[in-house]
């Protein structure tokens, strides 16, 4: 009896530890295949992607990307599948690197005309393509990108070769992106339906010129009313002249003006709007936004406080009108009564 009990709790307990030894092994196991999946992954190096910009620190509050720039991995046969519009530059895992804002990355300078992009990749996949895209020349900066706002700059088929652990193509960027714009590199995979995303915030300039158009300075308001604003910058130079300017209301283009000012109407009374201003030159070039400037416009239609413009902004008519008052006291025990005249002078006005 004694014996059988002595087997049974030997047993229990070589169960116990057959199933934990198995759990280990199989930890092992998982982590080994985990580290070969994720050393088969790459980033775009040269220039420099956002994801690698955070992983070298000067993207600062990436998230998790900052220590694996080469994880942004999801459905391939881009545009058709992967990413949804919002996620593209995160690749739909990374939320941080959704965010969009002019200001919001640091950015690689480019120029127009041929340029090459260089992969570094951990490990080897047998590869499809790849495929270059870039925002169109009227994206919004200031605005999560979708399949609407870019398009195809070049592609490559290797047809399920290997590639180099260092890879590099060349691509032209046309003369009409200058400025702040995206490029979006997508490597296709060809013995696994995924595909890895970059994205490279660049600043473009026209080659065979040294600079796009200037950034508008000192962007400021100069009349508002309930429903307008009067927006007034320094102007903008180009070697090819500048064309317009564009106008972006909390992100998204209000108008163009030919001039240095511009009159956004239509607008809630007591209510907060941002405003940026690029330039436009003559070959089509874009400078950076402005910073951003925010403007609240009046409580009631008297323009800036002062009373001088209506609440449709156009000027108040004013005149005055003298009125002269005469008031007759009448005799008291105290004092013998006496008439007294004064005149008084009142603005009217629409």
């Amino acid at each position: 009896m004694i014996s059988q009990r002595f087997n049974l709790q030997l047993s229990s307990k070589l169960k116990v530890f057959l199933v934990g030894f198995s759990a280990i092994i199989l930890g092992l196991l998982g982590l080994t295949v985990f580290s070969e999946s994720a050393s088969a992954h790459g980033y775009i190096e040269s220039p420099a992607s956002r994801a690698y910009m955070c992983k070298q620190g000067e993207n600062t509050n990436c998230g998790a990307v900052q220590y694996e720039p080469q994880s942004i991995e999801a459905t391939g046969n881009f545009p058709t599948t992967g990413p949804v519009d919002g996620q593209i530059t995160g690749g739909g895992i990374f939320k941080e690197l959704y965010e969009q804002k002019s200001d919001r990355w640091k950015k690689v300078t480019l120029q127009t005309g041929l340029n090459t992009f260089t992969w570094k990749l951990t490990a080897a996949h047998a590869t499809e393509n790849w495929k270059y895209y870039i925002t169109k020349a009227n994206w919004n900066p200031n605005k999560p990108i979708g399949r609407n706002d870019i398009e195809l700059l070049c592609s490559f088929d290797d047809k399920g070769a290997k590639p180099n652990p260092s890879t590099s193509h060349q691509c032209n960027i046309p003369a009409d992106r200058t400025g702040y714009q995206l490029i979006l590199g997508v490597w296709d995979i060809a013995d696994t339906p995924n595909a890895f995303y970059q994205v490279i915030d660049a600043n473009i300039v026209s080659s065979g010129t040294a600079q796009g158009p200037t950034v508008p300075a000192n962007v400021s308001s100069t009349n508002k009313t309930a429903t307008s604003v009067t927006l007034t910058w320094t102007a903008s130079t180009a070697p090819t002249g500048i064309k317009n300017y564009e106008v972006y209301r909390n992100g998204s283009l209000v108008g163009t003006s030919p001039t240095n000012s511009y009159v956004d109407q239509g607008l809630t009374a007591n209510t907060a709007y941002v405003y940026t201003v690029r330039s436009v030159d003559g070959a089509g070039g874009k400078s950076q936004a402005s910073p951003a400037v925010t403007i609240t416009t009046s409580v009631t239609g008297n323009g800036n406080g002062n009373g001088n413009t209506n609440q449709n902004g156009s000027p108040r008519k004013r005149m005055w009108v003298e009125r002269r008052y005469n008031i007759t006291v009448l005799p008291t025990k105290l004092n013998g009564g006496h008439k007294m005249s004064f005149l008084v002078k009142r603005m009217y006005g629409n």
